[in-house]
């Protein structure tokens, strides 16, 4: 993690914790999750630490104590006696933020630590927790923490884990604070600056979260696709801060398992169409291969004006000059390979969920940006695209969004140009590469405000 990210995360997490302080030392009553910190009742202005870990950091008996001794009322003839001793605003902070940070455990190992079944080296690992992650601790036993992080239960060696203040001292460099539309806010407008005069970049619908990478008195300027960022104003968000979490050895098999299963169906997938571009560019010496080469040739036709118009752009489209040789190449003779439906797509492009985001890139287990994974799916099925979103948009034939069919390519603006695809899967859902903290996920074609869609096959 950079320096910046670092301070930025530092100033984020700050203000999460004084702002959360400020409204618990305002209240006499307990304090429960439900009601710790309320974004309605701060504005908009609060940054709340994450539900789970939350939930246990706040000693509500001890809340209670305080309550019930500071409500009851003086005896109207009891003679005067010593003044009580009341604790000064940032002793009640102090102590508060302890409380919150008691039982969360950060790693502090230089890769991760092993989460044991007993408190033993020799115990069975049932999975690790990386260098940030957090955990919540829910008891001790000779040096030993047990903690639940994510979906695993078990033991953690106690100095292998930052706790308590020395938690705290960590909480911003590795925690990630996001912004999440409030609920009933149907769309919210995320600006070019800190003004509502500033242009609208894109809208985003309720309940959707972006990392926040910073902010001001009334705005948090948040990361969008593609390196994008915009502003938004406080009032309409919420926030949380999330911390990594532990794995098991059975999440991590199959984490390695997906990733082998995605470069074996690349190079299968290659392999495919380079036989059938072989196959279709050998000299005809029979009728049979008159027959096949018509066939391509009517195959190809079908596909003449994307194809025309991906030779005469992809060169000046291309962001590298690898990209402009590989679309030039599969542009001149495009022939797609058994299975090129809509479906068929889609179904291959999410094999390689969770791959890296990589600007510029075009590489479905290496990484790759919006348009070059868009580019390089389809290319595999043996159509040309070129490396750019706003070129993409021009492919294919116009859809409406209402009547989307997987395989089909969705747009989004970045103010007033297209600057973001993604490729449609059903159900509502789009596969993209979304930026470098997300890779290449799954999510509501919603997400943000679609512009167009193109249909390349059918």
């Amino acid at each position: 993690m950079n320096k910046t990210r670092w301070t930025r995360n530092v100033a984020v997490f700050g203000t999460a914790v004084t702002l959360s302080l400020a409204c618990y030392t305002t209240s006499g009553d307990d304090v429960s999750a439900a009601t710790f910190c309320q974004e309605t009742e701060m504005a908009g202005l609060s940054l709340s630490l994450d539900k789970y870990y939350v939930d246990n950091y706040v000693d509500t008996q001890e809340n209670a104590t305080d309550s019930s001794t500071a409500a009851a009322p003086a005896s109207p003839t009891a003679a005067p006696s010593q003044p009580a001793v009341t604790k000064t605003e940032e002793q009640r902070k102090e102590e508060t933020v302890a409380k919150q940070f008691r039982n969360l455990g950060i790693s502090t190992a230089s890769n991760y630590v092993n989460i044991r079944k007993h408190p033993t080296t020799d115990s069975k690992i049932l999975g690790k927790l990386y260098k940030g992650g957090s955990a919540e601790i829910i008891g001790e036993k000779n040096g030993w923490v047990k903690i639940e992080s994510g979906s695993v239960t078990g033991y953690i060696r106690k100095d292998l884990l930052a706790i308590g203040k020395e938690a705290q001292n960590l909480a911003g460099k590795y925690g990630t604070a996001f912004a999440f539309v409030k609920s009933g806010v149907v769309t919210l407008n995320v600006r070019s600056a800190k003004s509502t005069k500033s242009s609208i970049i894109t809208q985003i619908p309720e309940d959707e979260k972006y990392e926040i990478v910073g902010e001001s008195d009334n705005w948090y300027k948040i990361l969008i696709d593609d390196g994008d960022k915009g502003y938004v104003a406080k009032e309409f968000v919420r926030t949380r801060v999330r911390f990594d979490k532990a794995i098991s050895i059975k999440e991590e098999k199959e984490k390695l398992r997906r990733q082998r299963e995605a470069e074996r169906a690349e190079q299968e997938r290659l392999a495919a169409l380079a036989a059938q571009n072989a196959q279709a560019s050998a000299p005809s010496t029979s009728s049979s291969s008159s027959s096949s080469s018509s066939s391509s040739t009517s195959s190809s036709a079908s596909r003449s004006s994307s194809s025309s118009s991906s030779r005469s752009s992809s060169s000046s489209s291309s962001r590298s000059s690898s990209s402009s040789s590989r679309s030039s190449s599969s542009s001149s003779k495009s022939y797609a390979p058994s299975g090129s439906s809509g479906s068929a797509i889609a179904s291959y492009a999410c094999k390689f969920v969770g791959n890296p985001y990589v600007w510029g890139g075009t590489s479905l287990t290496r990484g790759a940006d919006c348009s070059g994974f868009t580019m390089s799916i389809y290319a595999q099925f043996g159509y040309s695209l070129p490396h750019s979103a706003a070129a993409q948009s021009g492919r294919g034939r116009s859809v409406s969004l209402s009547n989307l069919q997987p395989g089909d390519l969705v747009f989004y603006r970045n103010g007033g140009r297209i600057g973001h695809v993604a490729l449609y899967i059903g159900g509502g859902r789009v596969v993209h590469a979304s930026n470098k903290r997300d890779g290449i996920k799954i999510s509501s074609y919603r997400y943000r405000q679609p512009a167009c869609a193109r249909r390349i096959i059918g």
